[in-house]
């Protein structure tokens, strides 16, 4: 039970995403579905483009819970550990419950699974048809909330350089990088499966921008499931979330070993 944007195609839901127009849908089935309907193999999945008209319903699969009181979404289900993000009004308090944030107005902690009660799934219906494009709503696909006050983070110590305070903001981002190939190397996650400052298709990516950091799944020409970070040390851990709960999934990386270990040792 995780969060998803489905499609029903023919009758059948399968996980989608949208783009690289917003009349443009993704299908992906983990099984070979029959022949007539036209998927394509890919790597560990099976794909098919089609047009929002096609599908007969297009919606967004909410698990929601609660967590020591307070409202909260799965984001991922990693078997004895849940990826939950906080969808409650209160940012102090989200920062008390244990919550880091990793975006404005976006929580997100890992727990395990029996600390989450009263699991339900919410379905959100989406528009067969294409809207006209609106800003996004601060922190999607989690409910907004207001703007947090600052919330301490763990303390980073950047090396001392003499008389270079751009150099030593390239050197504490290189070193973040570096950690994080590491901790991915320790982790089993292969190479070909992230892509690093550069837009690599069929890989998760991390890039640079205008006003910080994003991590997407590039597929065909398209950015799905797209997050925007302020900082890079919060695009990192979230990318190693991703690529870790992955690994879970296929059974190179034992449950035990989480993307919470990858912030403590990026911090």
């Amino acid at each position: 039970m995780r969060y998803r944007l489905m499609a029903t195609y023919r009758g059948v839901p399968y996980e989608a995403g949208v783009g690289p127009s917003g009349s443009d849908v993704v299908l992906f089935a983990a099984c070979p579905p029959p022949e007539e309907l036209g998927f394509e193999p890919a790597t560990g999945h099976w794909r098919k483009r089609v047009i929002r008209a096609e599908v007969d319903a297009l919606w967004e699969s909410r698990p929601l819970g609660t967590f020591r009181g307070e409202p909260c979404i799965v984001l991922d289900d990693l078997g004895d550990r849940l990826h939950i993000a906080y969808v409650g009004p209160d940012a102090a308090r989200a920062a008390r419950l244990g919550y880091w944030q990793v975006d404005r107005g976006v929580f997100e902690l890992l727990t395990p699974r029996d600390e989450v009660t009263g699991l339900t799934e919410e379905r959100v219906e989406k528009p067969l048809q294409q809207a006209p494009r609106a800003a996004p709503e601060p922190g999607y696909p989690y409910h907004s909330i207001p703007e947090p006050p600052p919330v301490a983070a763990p303390p980073v110590a950047p090396e001392p350089v003499p008389n270079g305070g751009g150099r030593a903001s390239r050197r504490q981002r290189v070193q973040t990088k570096d950690i994080f190939c590491e901790l991915a190397d320790l982790a089993a996650i292969p190479r070909a499966a992230y892509a690093l400052e550069t837009e690599s298709d069929g890989a998760l990516c991390l890039i640079p921008g205008a006003n910080g950091f994003e991590v997407f799944m590039a597929l065909d020409g398209a950015r799905h499931e797209a997050r925007s970070f302020p900082d890079e040390e919060a695009a990192y851990f979230y990318l190693f979330g991703v690529l870790a709960a992955e690994a879970v999934r296929n059974g190179a990386l034992l449950p035990a070993v989480t993307a919470a270990g990858a912030r403590h040792d990026l911090s």
